[in-house]
């Protein structure tokens, strides 16, 4: 229950009763954010749990197959204030639940899950351990300058009614809630992946915080670039899709995953499964 009463439905993989419990847990955030997650067969969970991670899964205001009702509470620039409550508040209820450890809880996501990971990680920096973010959102109406879908008037109207008229319009307002312009918050390691060719988020949306990494990195000494990882895939667009890229991608999620929550990290995947990829590991120095 969030914590302004409304339910929202989670679904928590586990590791195996054999596995000592680390208190290490993923939060996996779906994207749309007008689709949902399934009680199903969900590979990623099931490679996540076999490394002894426990995995939540939230269904968040405004996921659809709840209802109209349900799904209109995610609309008019809620994204931005109650679907993020609900993902706070799932974190925190596996935290009182036993099911995860404070420091050991991460955030995982793609799209607008991954604007969530990022958001989680600049609003929120003190929560989550680390996060993994696949063709993330990070700047948001009237902030963004690098239009998608070609100015498309339909997306136009999705966007106003989804982010609300004030983010739409307002710049000022808009940039309050676009991770981008919050990058000097990040204070824990991200993992950003990115298809090259990606029509509906561009390229530039991650290159930008990979770019403010590098030069707080810079101008400060310090090490906010320690453990950050980002690659990009050519011929590929919102999202990864070729087999070879799909394996390499998750061989590389899982082992910055283990890094980050202290779990055993395996052994890369052998390259007959990889090899052909079209991977490129940027340079974060």
């Amino acid at each position: 229950t969030a914590r302004d009463g409304e339910d929202i439905l989670c679904y928590l993989s586990t590791p195996p009763p054999s596995t000592p419990n680390t208190g290490a847990l993923v939060l996996i955030i779906h994207g749309g954010p007008q689709t949902r997650d399934y009680w199903c067969y969900e590979p990623l969970c099931q490679l996540l749990c076999n490394r002894g991670m426990s995995v939540l899964r939230v269904n968040y205001r405004g996921s659809t197959g709840f209802g109209t009702k349900f799904l209109r509470k995610g609309l008019n620039g809620t994204v931005f204030t109650g679907v993020q409550d609900d993902i706070e508040d799932a974190a925190l209820h596996a935290i009182s639940n036993g099911w995860a450890k404070r420091d050991r809880i991460a955030i995982f996501g793609g799209s607008f899950g991954g604007y969530c990971a990022l958001h989680a990680m600049t609003f929120k920096p003190n929560l989550y351990c680390c996060a993994v973010a696949i063709c993330p959102v990070t700047v948001v109406g009237a902030a963004e300058s690098a239009g998608s879908f070609y100015g498309s008037p339909l997306v136009k109207q999705y966007k106003r009614k989804l982010w609300g008229d004030e983010v739409f319009s307002n710049e000022a307002a808009a940039r309050a809630v676009s991770p981008i312009f919050h990058v000097s918050n990040i204070a824990r390691p991200v993992m950003l992946v990115h298809g090259e060719d990606d029509p509906r988020v561009p390229m530039s949306h991650s290159d930008r915080v990979i770019d403010d990494l590098k030069r707080r990195s810079k101008d400060k000494g310090n090490h906010c670039l320690s453990g950050c990882e980002y690659i990009t895939f050519a011929d590929e667009g919102h999202g990864v899709r070729k087999e070879k890229n799909i394996l390499y991608m998750y061989d590389k999620v899982e082992q910055f995953l283990c890094r980050q929550l202290d779990l055993p990290v395996v052994a890369n995947l052998e390259e007959c499964w990889t090899h052909g990829n079209s991977a490129t590991i940027r340079d974060m120095d």
